[in-house]
């Protein structure tokens, strides 16, 4: 199936009715009458594609989502309503707006007014006092994709991926990981993805580091960049490597056998069944290619859709897969870093990012054909 996103206010509000459906089955179920939505992430979701941030610093936006059960509200104040209102075309969506003076902060009231009791209400967050703070049910409410979501997920997806590795190909060695950063940026930001997350790694910190946060490090011969780009609201991560100075066979090696052990946790997750089972074949690819020590040095992966990761996949942390729910994960082996995020629907896995410009990888594995990046060796 070839998905388009239906970008228009009747094809945005199609997508928005069925949320407020989710929603309002959950606040029947919790005994709830309103649900204050304020983080930035829940925000892009019920307004598909919407943005209520300013700055990228705080989690609650500038303007928040309350649904009740007989309507839906934009709460906000005088400076964000006329943005709202004409940029963000939150009427035209159904949502009604109320704002209050920016030198008041009446958001309390304001929910009062509309829902009641504020042990009626679920919140995303811990305000507004005496609300119930309800992630743990409001977040599960977007982890199955509808067509209009998958279809923003591979634009994404496909930018994202096609952006690094015109990008990460140009870089040369003696440029610092601040540098790289940089150019990284400009190349994502012009094509309309935000970033949430950079690990640039040059060197040996590809492989003392797991989480390598750009320094003034300067670049000799091996790079890995991860990066997690945003688009309205949905979150996909991506890792691209590089190595200067013809190939270094160990280090091929070890991202063959990432590669494998990548395979093995995305061909385990399946439509009804509990993705547990990805991290048991996760720790078994390790131990397979005679790395069973690495899976303890880093969280190997999970699902993911409006964060970075929804939730990481451990013995304590699992759910049972729903159709069309993303997953991304990122073995890592000496050095080398595999990492694409795909969807998992009832046909078997659609991969998010993918290989457009750099060489790839063709795999079977449990009856599905994988095309993965290779990393480049350059002269």
């Amino acid at each position: 199936m070839k998905y388009v996103e239906d970008s228009t206010i009747s094809g945005r509000k199609s997508e928005i009715e069925i949320k407020l459906k989710r929603v309002r089955e959950m606040m029947e179920q919790e005994g709830l009458n309103g649900v204050l939505l304020r983080r930035h992430n829940n925000f892009s979701w019920i307004t598909a594609g919407g943005k209520n941030f300013v700055t990228l610093y705080l989690e609650n936006g500038v303007a928040s989502v309350l649904i009740t059960k007989n309507g839906q509200y934009v709460l906000t104040d005088a400076i964000e309503e006329k943005r709202m209102r004409e940029e963000e075309l939150v009427e035209d969506l159904g949502f009604e707006i109320a704002y209050h003076p920016w030198y008041e902060n009446r958001l309390d009231e304001m929910v009062k007014e509309r829902a009641g009791d504020l042990n009626l209400v679920g919140c995303d967050m811990h305000q507004p006092e005496g609300a119930r703070f309800m992630n743990h049910v409001i977040n599960p409410l977007h982890y199955s994709l509808l067509d209009n979501e998958v279809a923003r997920y591979l634009h994404l997806g496909e930018t994202l991926s096609a952006a690094l590795e015109e990008y990460i190909v140009t870089v040369k060695p003696g440029m610092t990981e601040q540098e790289i950063t940089g150019g990284l940026c400009k190349a994502l930001w012009s094509r309309g993805i935000e970033q949430v997350l950079y690990l640039i790694a040059a060197d040996e910190r590809a492989y003392d580091h797991r989480h390598a946060i750009p320094t003034d490090k300067p670049l000799k011969k091996l790079l890995n960049i991860s990066v997690n780009g945003r688009y309205k609201g949905l979150i996909t991560t991506v890792s691209r490597m590089i190595h200067f100075g013809g190939k270094d066979e160990k280090l091929a090696q070890a991202f063959e056998a990432a590669c494998e052990v990548e395979c093995r946790s995305v061909a385990a997750v399946k439509v009804g069944t509990d993705d547990l089972n990805a991290f048991y074949a996760c720790r078994k690819g390790y131990e397979e290619t005679g790395h069973a020590d690495m899976w303890a040095l880093h969280g190997q992966g999970g699902a993911q859709s409006y964060f970075n990761r929804d939730y990481m996949i451990t013995e304590s942390s699992h759910r049972i897969t729903v159709e069309n729910q993303g997953y991304c994960f990122n073995p890592v082996i000496n050095g080398a870093k595999a990492e694409d995020a795909f969807i998992c629907t009832k046909d078997g896995p659609l991969f998010i990012t993918k290989p457009v410009s750099f060489p790839v990888i063709e795999r079977e594995y449990a009856g599905i054909r994988f095309r993965l990046p290779d990393m480049v060796f350059a002269d």
